[in-house]
């Protein structure tokens, strides 16, 4: 039953020029450890894989038409093993190829992709702006479950033992939390590159795909807020830059504004 899906999908596939033979790779090794991402179940349903796959089709040829390289070198670029079905690798994939449109919607120009060398991190991509050269790290957040309130016998009991409060109690923290951590585990990736490619900016760029946080905020001025704190409690200066991309029509923003 599997093996006559697997083959069906390969053949469907088939027909989208622009999507790499990579990514059927990648969907039948998921299939085969049953990895449950968040592509696999909407590949599974018939009625909505036309529209998915002229979706991703659309995705690579955008992207190569702005970078000039082939949707294979692009996910070479940017590291993507068919083998790799950890979770959110999917998700990083395709997070990097919205950045890709996003830094065009900032006037940012000669985007490259960037391939990590043995045993060396790098940031995602370099552009230019101007006079400017930036170097660009994407990191994606995925959906999760929804952060609660604690309950008053979860409050006692972390007095009672002294522990210190982890979950969120809104959305904005959760978002907030999740970016501070990430970024700043990722500084030094982004400054070794921006050394290395001669870049006097950087960005940071979260790529939102939790459905729980659009639910709930849905105006710029909620998603700015949260850069400018951001930006304020990690007070690395006035070269660095911080970004929410969420696909949405005016909700893709960057803190403080680039101007060219």
């Amino acid at each position: 039953m599997e093996e006559k899906f697997l083959l069906k999908i390969k053949k469907e596939l088939n027909k989208y020029q622009n999507i790499p033979k990579d990514l059927y790779n990648y969907i039948e090794n998921a299939f085969k450890k049953d990895v449950q991402e968040h592509l696999l179940p909407v590949i599974a349903i018939e009625k909505e894989r036309k529209i998915v796959l002229e979706n991703i089709d659309n995705l690579f040829k955008k992207a190569s038409d702005i970078t000039k390289l082939s949707p294979v070198d692009i996910i070479k670029a940017l590291d993507f093993r068919s083998k790799d079905t950890s979770l959110g690798r999917i998700d990083a994939l395709f997070a990097e190829l919205r950045t890709i449109f996003f830094l065009i919607n900032l006037n940012l120009y000669n985007i490259v992709p960037l391939q990590a060398e043995k045993n060396e991190k790098s940031a995602d991509f370099i552009a230019m702006g101007g006079s400017d050269q930036y170097a660009i790290e994407v990191f994606c957040k995925i959906s999760q479950s929804p952060p609660r309130p604690r309950t008053v016998k979860e409050l006692k009991k972390d007095l009672e033992t002294n522990n210190i409060m982890i979950e969120p109690l809104t959305y904005e923290d959760d978002l907030f939390r999740y970016f501070m951590n990430i970024s700043t585990s990722k500084k030094s990736q982004l400054d070794n590159t921006a050394k290395k490619y001669k870049c006097n900016k950087k960005i940071m760029v979260l790529v939102l795909n939790d459905q729980n946080i659009f639910g709930f905020l849905g105006h710029v001025d909620e998603y700015n807020k949260i850069l400018i704190k951001i930006s304020t409690e990690l007070d690395w200066g006035s070269n660095y830059y911080f970004s929410i991309v969420t696909g949405l029509v005016g909700l893709d923003i960057i803190y403080p504004p680039i101007t060219l």
